[in-house]
């Protein structure tokens, strides 16, 4: 095994340009489990500070887009902004939805059981509805987790 040495690489010359867009995620429906979680935060003008769970999805099943992506391991992300009260994750009509859904999708949604986001690693499989989107600037497309559901 090879030692990285980053001054090395640093100071390493090459010849050549580097792809500055992304080709995203083809529009479709595909297995997925979540691979790592992280969190985020927006600042909202009436809310102030709001968390937001970052969801990475590895999909499943798409030898087909390792070899179209040029990429050994096809991943979409999801951008979950939470409703908290008080510091705590806010439950009740209409409060983190989407993370019911993500939670639904999981087997992980039984008010009976004690859960946190932790429990989210590595869950799956589910079924992901990807879809496109452009942000704010026009720039894009960009890979959007449209839906989730349970996998058959």
């Amino acid at each position: 095994m090879s030692v990285f040495d980053k001054d090395t690489f640093l100071n390493t010359s090459v010849t050549g340009s580097t792809d500055s867009t992304y080709t995203p995620i083809p529009e479709g429906e595909y297995k997925a489990f979540i691979d790592e979680l992280g969190m985020d935060k927006y600042n909202d003008a009436e809310r102030g500070e709001v968390p937001v769970l970052i969801l990475t999805y590895a999909l499943i099943e798409v030898d087909h887009l390792k070899e179209e992506l040029g990429i050994a391991k096809p991943t979409v992300q999801d951008r979950l902004f939470l409703d908290v009260e008080n510091g705590a994750l806010a439950f009740g009509p209409n409060k983190n939805v989407k993370l019911g859904q993500v939670r639904e999708a999981t087997s992980q949604n039984d008010a009976k059981k004690a859960w946190n986001m932790n429990m989210l690693r590595g869950a799956g499989p589910v079924v992901l509805k990807v879809t496109h989107r452009y942000n704010k600037a026009g720039e894009g497309p960009f890979s959007n987790v449209a839906r989730i559901a349970k996998a058959a």
